[in-house]
């Protein structure tokens, strides 16, 4: 069973993963969504929960669905990663099957 503290760890946990990948400080972000600076340090640390109307301020800033901030393995891509990532497709969608199973081999390699 899931508890009341660890709903607001993974909301404060998720939150500041989405601010880090937008580059934003507490500040930046409380401006933007019309909060103090504090409040947000107290979400993102689980000490403060909020409202349903904070909560859709953050799902329209950060371009998510609610249920993002109570995942507890959600993983927010930055721009940087995303783009690279697209990078990559874009550079692989004219290889052979053999040039990309060689690409592939690599990869494999590299991650142990």
């Amino acid at each position: 069973m899931i508890s009341s503290n660890e709903i607001k760890q993974n909301l404060g946990k998720n939150l500041k993963k989405l601010r880090l990948a937008k580059g934003l400080s507490q500040e930046q972000l409380a401006e933007t969504v019309g909060l103090e600076r504090e409040t947000i340090s107290s979400i993102e640390v689980g000490r403060a929960y909020t409202s349903s109307e904070v909560l859709a301020s953050f799902c329209n800033f950060f371009e998510v669905e609610p249920g993002a901030f109570y995942n507890p393995n959600y993983i927010e891509h930055s721009e940087k990663e995303k783009d690279l990532k697209k990078s990559i497709y874009y550079l692989l969608s004219n290889c052979d099957i053999i040039t990309l199973e060689k690409y592939y081999n690599i990869l494999i390699t590299l991650r142990k």
